[in-house]
């Protein structure tokens, strides 16, 4: 008798693990907020132990300054039982390989067509490589990087446009830097990456590290940027992800 009664409690203890896995978590929840994001770190290959939780409290914080509330799931799951009329935008933060299946692919190609907006962070473009469509939302999929974070230089294309005009014309910063092979000709890049700054680059005089585009009836938007922890301290990178989200939200 004992023996069932523990091996009752065994399963109810592993069936409630599971759901808790695979729900979504509140990382910041104000009831007046109107808006809400959903952050994905969900990974199938290299997982970012120090840029996950440093961009998790960056955007905790943004969604506390800018009145937007942030929901969180390392399962792909929890799509399946999420209320995606909810969301304002979803942000894959450092995902990586195949994450999704074709249920879960289903979901999020139909909230980007009914108007979403889609957010991603350095790794997100390291990320399903056999879903065409995803290749397309992002606007690249990584192809490599250089050994280490070497300091580079990058170009503010347009100094007066929404997303960009707290940023010098030309600056520096720190982090990991990927090539790309890009799959979708309608990006519009915001920042470029010279490559004469750093060694490893492969991509040439045009090196976009930062854009945006209206894909399919959504937004998406993208940075290279964010694999050191600095990174996500850094004012300038701060503010590019706030109007970046801010963008995939439908806010001007």
């Amino acid at each position: 008798m004992k023996t069932n009664i523990f091996l009752c409690f065994l399963a109810l203890y592993l069936s409630c693990g599971c759901q808790a896995q695979d729900s979504l978590e509140n990382l910041y929840f104000d009831a007046s907020n109107a808006q809400t994001v959903l952050v994905l770190t969900v990974t199938d290959g290299y997982v970012h132990e120090e840029a996950i939780p440093a961009g998790k409290e960056l955007l905790i914080a943004l969604g506390k300054e800018n009145g937007f509330n942030v929901l969180h799931t390392s399962q792909s799951t929890a799509l399946e039982s999420a209320d995606f009329s909810s969301l304002d935008a979803l942000v894959f933060l450092c995902t990586t390989l195949d994450i999704f299946n074709s249920q879960q692919e289903a979901l999020v190609k139909n909230y980007i067509q009914n108007g979403g907006g889609y957010v991603g962070i350095h790794a997100a473009a390291d990320t399903e490589y056999d879903w065409p469509w995803y290749g397309q939302l992002v606007g690249a999929y990584f192809e490599s990087h250089p050994v280490g974070t070497p300091r580079a230089t990058l170009t503010t294309l347009e100094t007066d446009n929404q997303f960009t005009r707290h940023l010098p014309a030309s600056w520096s910063i720190d982090d990991e830097w990927y090539n790309y092979t890009f799959q979708n000709e309608a990006i519009i890049p915001l920042l470029n990456l010279e490559e004469s700054s750093y060694e490893g680059g492969n991509n040439g005089y045009r090196h976009p590290i930062t854009w945006y585009h209206d894909f399919d009836g959504g937004r998406s938007f993208y940075t290279g940027l964010g694999h050191k922890k600095s990174t996500y301290e850094d004012p300038r990178f701060i503010q590019l992800l706030q109007k970046g989200i801010s963008y995939a939200m439908g806010q001007p």
